[in-house]
């Protein structure tokens, strides 16, 4: 088994062949964005000048530094910014759905984004090689979007990339993918899981056989996972990322323990989500991110409100770099969307579901066994009484790329 491919990358960049000197390494490069920051951004100006930027010489001294907040991104966005409007290649804004308030703004320069398309191009070799063909289920149209970044990372590694956008036909995405004679995928977990249980619905004569499928833009649950790999009868990786951090942060590697993070531009800590004390790893948490190079918009010890933890140890592929295991759901939902999916995610036939206060719909592609889901959630203690409906799905609304979370008041 070879370490991730990463590894190399990121070795080549640092100079850093263990965690060790990689440390001391992300902290340099963290000193170096908090002058940054605090020369460039009426924000960070305000929000670091008390801070004793050469006393942070470790792990430990972080918390020196204030955490950052999605709230206070909303309030000011132009206030993070480090560089003029000029030099601004792209703006992703980000509605928060259930809120009223202002959306997130996120901006990017030329080489923040160069920065993300060397990382796709790295990662996407854990699971395809040159002459391989992608189809990118995400969205893509727009110059420096996710998809638009993937197939230039993918173009620089030799692998054709064909743009299907997010899933809203499973019938038409999956004739894109047998008429394109693509033979790896990049979906959302929930769209990926409703073409897997599509292609079981095929005769065995029609089903497209692909040899990888990456998962992106939410945290898939192992049960999810099982079912992709058995409905799509090939290898799955996970890919951790979010708008904020400029899409990518971390890739499983053929390991399949935990998912190696970009060390060489993000910082990943795990803090309790009551306290905001760091936790050590092996403990769940919040993931806070700081961005090492990003030049437009530096995040710097941001809160993301996604659950998970720091693997303990090297990983079984030989790596030396962290590894990040997301845990599903907010800071919020103390943990139930993940519990939720262990659950219902299992059940034959369940390709997706939405829970309001205590009534249930059940999504898939044919209609999920009721007996099947009511013994399985029998296994959640203290959940209420649920009332249960089924719709069956030809595909999905809206774009995919919001993290799925449930709403307050539900079970």
């Amino acid at each position: 088994m070879r370490p991730s491919v990463l590894e190399r990358w990121i070795q080549e960049e640092t100079g850093c062949a263990a965690p060790a000197p990689l440390d001391r390494w992300q902290l340099d490069r963290f000193r170096d964005v908090l002058d940054y920051a605090r020369a460039h951004s009426r924000f960070y100006q305000a929000r670091l000048k008390d801070v004793d930027i050469p006393s942070i010489r470790t792990r430990a001294d972080l918390v020196q530094l204030p955490f950052t907040t999605a709230e206070q991104l909303r309030a000011a966005p132009q206030d993070w910014l480090c560089c003029g409007q000029s030099q601004v290649e792209r703006v992703v804004t980000l509605k928060t759905s259930g809120t009223t308030g202002s959306p997130k703004r996120i901006f990017f320069r030329r080489e923040d984004q160069e920065r993300t398309v060397e990382f796709f191009a790295h990662g996407m070799e854990e699971l395809v090689s040159p002459g391989d063909r992608v189809l990118i289920c995400m969205p893509g149209s727009q110059p420096g979007s996710v998809g638009d970044l993937l197939q230039r990372g993918l173009a620089r590694i030799g692998v054709e990339a064909v743009q299907g956008g997010p899933v809203a036909s499973l019938a038409a995405s999956y004739a894109l993918l047998r008429d394109s004679g693509c033979n790896s995928l990049v979906g959302i977990p929930i769209q990926m899981l409703g073409l897997a249980e599509y292609r079981l619905q095929l005769p065995p004569s029609q089903r497209v056989s692909i040899q990888s499928v990456l998962l992106s833009a939410d945290a898939a649950h192992p049960a999810l996972v099982e079912r992709v790999q058995t409905g799509l009868d090939c290898q799955v990786f996970n890919h951790f990322g979010m708008t904020e951090m400029g899409f990518g942060v971390a890739v499983e590697c053929s390991a399949h323990h935990g998912c190696h993070i970009r060390e060489n531009d993000i910082l990943v800590e795990v803090v309790d989500p009551q306290t905001g004390v760091p936790l050590p790893d092996g403990q769940m948490g919040e993931f806070v991110f700081t961005t090492l190079q990003r030049r437009a918009m530096p995040f710097l010890r941001y809160r993301t409100g996604d659950m998970g933890m720091l693997l303990p140890g090297r990983c079984p592929c030989g790596s030396f770099l962290r590894r990040m295991l997301p845990w599903g759901g907010r800071r919020t939902g103390g943990g139930r969307l993940w519990q939720l999916d262990g659950i219902l995610l299992a059940c034959p036939d369940v390709v997706d579901y939405a829970l309001e206060g205590t009534a249930l719909t059940l999504f898939g592609v044919i209609p999920p066994d009721l007996e099947i889901v009511r013994h399985r959630l029998a296994e959640l203690p203290g959940l209420k009484a649920l009332s249960i409906a089924v719709q069956t799905i030809s595909g999905f609304s809206g774009t995919g790329m919001q993290k799925r979370s449930l709403p307050e008041g539900s079970v």
